[in-house]
């Protein structure tokens, strides 16, 4: 199998990997961006990304995908994409479930569960995803990972709430 599939066979890669994201109008998620455009997008930067406008969601999509998951594989426009879609739920749910705050609120993607749902991938990237799950010790993150969840939410320990809690009343008496 080529390790990208063209928007045309998107159904059929779908429905062979258990795709759990909505595909509705696959032409509708296609973001042509320049060869020139991707290589400035990949080059590290310390300035502000901005990822609203026109090609947001596929800036977003790298943020959220990372350098080291782009190593070794040829990703496709749709998985960026729909890398950056799933950080946005994952963060947006965060704040819904969260209290007055989001300090010490953790957000995970299952990476390698984007790509499986959107392109083709190597033998060897589906044995890593088996791999990592394996030694994963959050079981909730596990569970939800081995549902086909694309993103988990993790609130703060008690421990981690009464810390913050003390820099909270230290700050206050400064």
């Amino acid at each position: 199998m080529s390790q990208s599939k063209t928007i045309e066979n998107k159904l059929d890669v779908a429905a062979f990997a258990g795709n759990n994201l909505p595909v509705q109008n696959p032409s509708a998620d296609s973001v042509q961006i320049s060869d020139a455009a991707k290589a400035k997008m990949f080059q590290k930067t310390s300035d502000f990304v901005d990822v609203t406008g026109e090609h947001g969601m596929y800036k977003l999509g790298l943020m959220a995908l990372g350098e080291s998951t782009l190593q070794g594989l040829e990703v496709s426009n749709e998985a960026v994409i729909a890398a950056g879609k799933a950080f946005q739920d994952g963060f947006k749910g965060m704040v819904e479930r969260s209290d007055s705050s989001l300090a010490g609120s953790s957000l995970a993607l299952n990476k390698h569960q984007i790509l499986i749902n959107t392109q083709d991938v190597p033998e060897w990237f589906t044995r890593e995803y088996e791999n990592t799950l394996a030694v994963q010790t959050n079981k909730q993150m596990k569970d939800a990972f081995e549902k086909g969840e694309l993103s988990y939410a993790s609130k703060p320990s008690s421990s981690k709430n009464q810390a913050l809690a003390s820099y909270a009343r230290v700050a206050k008496n400064i």
